[in-house]
């Protein structure tokens, strides 16, 4: 009898950007769609539900603006992902700048933001040194294009193929 492992990844959404209801709601189902396509289950915890007991567990901060070192960058970021000293995952994603950005390509800013929040999700799953977390193409590209952004309206931008093993490879027990 051949029993198949799940793959999961608890993310813990904080929206400080006060982002409407409708719009994180339709993020949400998007990066669970990313991610299952790659064979990996996410679940959204409850707000206020903080279950840091779960080893593949991740926040997801959404603010609305970049601070620090990342407001001086040259090219415009929509978000971070960075690991605490205590070993905490946290993805950062700025909402203004992921509405800038749909707002530029005519696009859905729910479907934006997604996108944002699977790339910094991946930074986080993906191995440490992976390419310096980037790619030449899809989802973890590091400046997304017309393409790309018409690409993530319709649900299609992915994680490639090899990135998708390297992601279930580190969440495999």
């Amino acid at each position: 009898m051949v029993h198949a492992i799940a793959l999961a990844v608890a993310l813990h959404l904080s929206n400080a950007a006060s982002v409407p209801v409708p719009t994180i709601a339709k993020a949400q189902a998007e990066v669970v769609r990313v991610y299952r396509d790659i064979g990996v289950d996410v679940e959204w915890s409850q707000p206020g539900v903080l279950r840091g007991d779960q080893p593949q567990s991740i926040h997801v901060v959404v603010i609305p603006y970049e601070t620090g070192d990342l407001q001086q960058r040259p090219k415009t970021v929509m978000g971070a992902a960075t690991r605490t000293p205590h070993g905490t995952r946290v993805a950062y994603v700025f909402y203004r700048r992921v509405e800038a950005e749909a707002a530029q390509y005519d696009v859905s800013p729910a479907f934006v933001l997604a996108c944002a929040i699977a790339h910094e999700v991946g930074h986080l799953l993906l191995p440490d040194g992976f390419q310096s977390g980037h790619s030449r193409a899809g989802l973890m590209r590091a400046c997304w294009d017309r393409d790309d952004f018409r690409r993530a309206d319709m649900g299609q931008l992915r994680f490639l193929p090899e990135q998708a093993l390297l992601i279930r490879a580190r969440l495999t027990p």
